[in-house]
């Protein structure tokens, strides 16, 4: 099969030809048809501040595609099916797997960077980490379900117990936050405001549908701002810069909650205890997703309540993926999520 091969010593991804894999008890072949290009891959292969566990590795853990071959004890998908892969993989034994809360796996790991993964023609997979796409959902937009839709979705709803009527601030409107304000809106936030330092960004996140739009460089005080804007009752940080969260703490109403996404190297310093056991507050971190997402976002999608059509940028062939890497890191066009279609 064709597929994209990341070298350890190099920063650009080969195509190559590779053996096609063989699906093991309780796995599954996908043909892949769609696979996104995340923000992680540029740093695995441009920027090399996250890495593989061994190479060559093949990237892309986005993806959705059609069954090829199943694997023996394998009863629930057969040839020919839709399915959306999990980006997520786990050992499948503990007791966070079984009870399918896969993401607290201490073997925990992602499609791409701990197994070869969908920047290929196939992709092998455990069963248990496929979900149905139903045929009217396009490919292009399951893939991106499986990690930069159902990350922030775990993270408002399971993680930050999100409720209707509530208002929300995303800090970081990137591929997750930029969905993260498509999320809120549809599980019926009150309103919404959105944070970042980038132009691209910030109108992005006009586009898709926040309510006030921060450029935090032009404020003194995040926290003061989103005071200004009005008492919040939940806060999701995608952009890892933790003051946001401690500087945002004051402008969280009773009982509210702040959650932890984005990840850096900083350090987090909590200056008003008092106030957060006064008003009973709460941060808490959200990696990933469980098994509850992927099931959940196919319904909020057939439902019309969900809609993925301003994510896709534009679809690309395998050759192209090198392309797509450089723009992505060096934001040409303002791209929300390019989609990479082996088989074109």
């Amino acid at each position: 099969m064709k597929a994209a091969v990341l070298h350890e010593e190099k920063r650009e991804l080969e195509i190559l030809d590779v053996a096609t894999p063989e699906p093991g008890p309780g796995e599954v072949r996908v043909q892949v048809c769609s696979c996104g290009v995340c923000g992680s891959d540029v740093h695995l292969v441009l920027h090399r501040t996250m890495r593989a566990t061994h190479y060559p590795r093949i990237p892309g853990h986005e993806s959705a595609g059609i069954v090829d071959a199943v694997g023996p004890d394998v009863s629930n998908f057969k040839a020919g099916d839709r399915v959306i892969i999990a980006a997520g993989t786990s050992c499948g034994k503990c007791k966070h797997c079984l009870s399918g809360r896969f993401n607290l796996c201490p073997q925990v790991g992602v499609l791409g960077f701990d197994c070869d993964g969908s920047y290929a023609e196939q992709v092998i997979a455990p069963a248990r980490l496929l979900v149905p796409l139903p045929e009217s959902i396009p490919f292009e937009h399951g893939a991106i379900l499986a990690d930069c839709v159902s990350t922030p979705y775990h993270a408002l709803k399971f993680a930050g117990n999100m409720q209707t009527g509530e208002r929300v601030a995303i800090f970081g409107c990137g591929g997750l936050g930029i969905h993260a304000i498509l999320l809120a809106r549809a599980l019926g936030a009150a309103h919404v405001t959105a944070f970042d330092v980038d132009e691209g960004a910030l109108q992005n996140a006009r586009d898709f549908g926040a309510d006030a739009v921060v450029d935090a460089r032009s404020v003194r005080s995040v926290g003061k701002e989103l005071k200004k804007l009005g008492d919040v009752d939940l806060i999701c940080d995608f952009s890892g810069y933790y003051k946001n969260i401690t500087d945002s703490l004051r402008a969280l109403t009773p009982g509210g909650r702040a959650v932890m996404v984005g990840i850096s190297s900083g350090k987090m310093d909590i200056a008003i205890p008092a106030l957060m056991i006064f008003k009973q507050l709460r941060i808490s971190g959200s990696y990933g997703c469980d098994s509850r997402a992927l099931p959940e976002l196919v319904e909020l999608i057939a439902d019309g309540k969900l809609d993925l059509s301003r994510s896709i940028t534009s679809t690309h062939s395998l050759e192209e993926v090198n392309e797509c890497l450089h723009n992505l890191d060096e934001r040409n066009g303002n791209p929300v999520r390019y989609v990479i279609d082996p088989t074109a």
